[in-house]
């Protein structure tokens, strides 16, 4: 996905994003099971700025009638990831941006549900192009989205499709909003729109925060950092904060402290992360607690068990023969859970219970054997990429927007310094310690290049 430069509507005067949605079923109930694709436009009442789209696979098959009514059938799906596998990724993309769609309480639903069952909570501001043209359309017969297309001749090149549903919506919405911005936003229900507001900001100090990938800090009424962050598209993370439902208080919190918001744009999110993980050790924000060393920090392990099955555990401590070390548990039940992603593996044989066994996985010879022989296979890959990794000196990043190149400095395979050639202030050499979060970022930094 490509990141475009944020817009916003001069009739609103209010930084609103919004996603408009669309999904199709198994025609089952809202159980997180039944999801078969996902189609999301990130728009701002006028252009669409970027597009999330994947089918998933379902854990039901998909019955005749539906396949009849969406083209979609089991053979489509059959290499497509299940929602688990996808579920951090839609949700970083839906930010915080006002959740639009046709009948939006069925494709919220269903999507909540999902969000659900994986530990996920997603509770967004949300708008629905149904009840909007019943009370400002009075010229068609009918409001379904087949009869709003034709009313508006609106081409639909798949419909009942997530893809061509979402795409026909969105047009449907940015010709509402031409015509109704105003009422529209009043109708999210939140007055003007800026509830979440933080009361000390001025009205336009995110006006200019890209949608690129940076570092942000917030800082208190006396100019001191108080939080860092990072993300991979900065418009959207920094007003996930103010408007943070999973975690209300907090989010309020925030509102009260903040008084001013700060960023960088770094080019890559791996360029972010090194970034905010150096500054929040060397600045210590008093709201970064969950970057904060404690105790002896974690470690994984990896080793083979009596039955002859290769597996990999997290274990308290900074142990010699780790496979990788964290700061944080939480660091490091992260990076498994992106190991047995992305290359198959079982999660209760990788230190993550509770998850196999509803993935398909039993426990028997065959099984055993099949997550070997993908662990085999992904070590072999991780001892390539370290042998590349420890000859390396120099790596070059994705230039900034602003023309700079970020650039990482390694010894023995581990991050040393960083600096942004072509800028007046970074272009030496900054020294850091560096951590294992870090180590974890470049690790995949390689290894994707190696899998490439």
């Amino acid at each position: 996905m490509m990141d475009l430069p944020l817009s916003f509507d001069c009739m609103s005067k209010t930084p609103l994003q919004f996603v408009i949605v669309d999904i199709e079923t198994t025609g089952g109930p809202p159980n997180g099971a039944n999801i078969t694709e996902v189609a999301a436009i990130l728009h701002d009442g006028q252009h669409e700025l970027d597009r999330w789209v994947h089918l998933i696979h379902p854990e039901a098959s998909i019955p005749a009638g539906i396949t009849r009514l969406t083209g979609i059938d089991d053979h489509m799906v059959s290499e497509a990831p299940p929602f688990a596998h996808v579920a951090e990724d839609l949700l970083q993309f839906l930010g915080d941006a006002v959740f639009v769609a046709h009948n939006v309480g069925f494709d919220l639903r269903y999507l909540q549900a999902a969000f659900k069952a994986n530990g996920l909570h997603y509770n967004p501001r949300r708008l629905c192009t149904v009840r909007m043209s019943r009370k400002w359309l009075k010229g068609p017969q009918r409001y379904s989205l087949g009869a709003l297309c034709a009313y508006f001749d609106i081409e639909n090149e798949a419909h009942h499709r997530a893809w061509g549903d979402a795409t026909a919506t969105a047009i449907l919405f940015s010709k509402l909003w031409a015509q109704r911005a105003d009422e529209i936003t009043a109708e999210i229900g939140r007055g003007d729109g800026t509830s979440w507001w933080p009361p000390n900001l001025p009205p336009d100090a995110l006006a200019d925060l890209p949608a690129t990938p940076g570092v942000y800090r917030f800082l208190d009424e006396r100019g001191s950092i108080a939080y860092i962050g990072m993300s991979k598209n900065l418009s959207s993370r920094v007003r996930q904060h103010f408007n943070n439902s999973s975690n209300p208080t907090r989010a309020q919190e925030l509102r009260r402290m903040v008084h001013k918001v700060t960023w960088e744009e770094t080019g890559s999110e791996l360029m972010a992360l090194i970034l905010e993980d150096v500054l929040i050790r060397r600045h210590h924000p008093p709201l970064n607690a969950a970057q904060k060393v404690v105790g002896k920090g974690w470690s994984i392990e990896r080793f083979t068990c009596r039955a002859g099955t290769t597996r990999l555990s997290l274990v308290k401590g900074s142990k010699p023969t780790a496979v990788q070390r964290f700061r944080a548990k939480s660091e490091g039940e992260a990076w498994l859970r992106d190991v047995v992603h992305r290359h198959g593996l079982n999660p209760a044989w990788c230190g993550l219970p509770g998850t196999a066994w509803g993935e398909g996985w039993v426990d028997n010879a065959a099984s055993r054997t099949l997550h070997n022989v993908r662990h085999d296979t992904w070590w072999k890959t991780v001892t390539a990429a370290r042998a590349k990794q420890a000859l390396s000196e120099v790596i070059g990043l994705a230039d900034t927007p602003q023309g700079t190149t970020p650039e990482i400095m390694m010894e023995g395979g581990r991050f040393r310094a960083y600096r942004f050639a072509g800028d007046a202030q970074l272009d030496e050499w900054q020294f850091d310690s560096g951590s294992g979060r870090i180590d974890a970022a470049l690790e995949r930094h390689f290894l994707e290049a190696e899998e490439c």
